[in-house]
């Protein structure tokens, strides 16, 4: 998914082409500078979940957003979701980054309350009793 159009289609394609068709197994540092952009990325299963800077920032604090939102998706889409889960949600997924993140920086990231905000059908049920255990 192309979250935002800061970074050329060019840039996106050669960290496609140097970490994701090199079939990175996971011994490679978590950072990767090319085209004077900084890929910053981690990965659930089989994809990559990636923030690109092309200044200075915290690593730490990009770090924690990416495992944030793994766990929020984790949250609403399944403990095992996979590329078809998300293609599925786009909505729901363009929803929750709309409200995690800000001009770039995080902002909240707890389930709980993000569940009070977006809840467009798709929600994992976590705690919820199923309907037919409501009678």
């Amino acid at each position: 998914m192309h979250y935002r159009d800061d970074v050329s289609r060019a840039g996106a394609d050669s960290f496609r082409l140097q970490v994701v068709a090199t079939k990175n197994t996971g011994t490679e540092a978590p950072v990767k500078r090319i085209e004077n952009n900084s890929f910053l990325y981690t990965r659930h299963l089989n994809m990559f979940f990636v923030a690109v800077t092309r200044s200075n920032v915290n690593p730490a604090l990009v770090f924690e957003y990416l495992y944030q939102l793994v766990r929020i998706l984790k949250s609403y889409l399944g403990d095992e979701f996979d590329e078809n889960a998300m293609r599925n949600n786009m909505t729901l997924i363009y929803e929750l980054m709309d409200e995690t993140m800000d001009f770039g920086y995080p902002q909240n990231c707890a389930v709980d309350v993000l569940k009070l905000y977006i809840n467009l059908g798709n929600v994992k049920a976590q705690d919820e009793p199923e309907p037919s255990q409501l009678t």
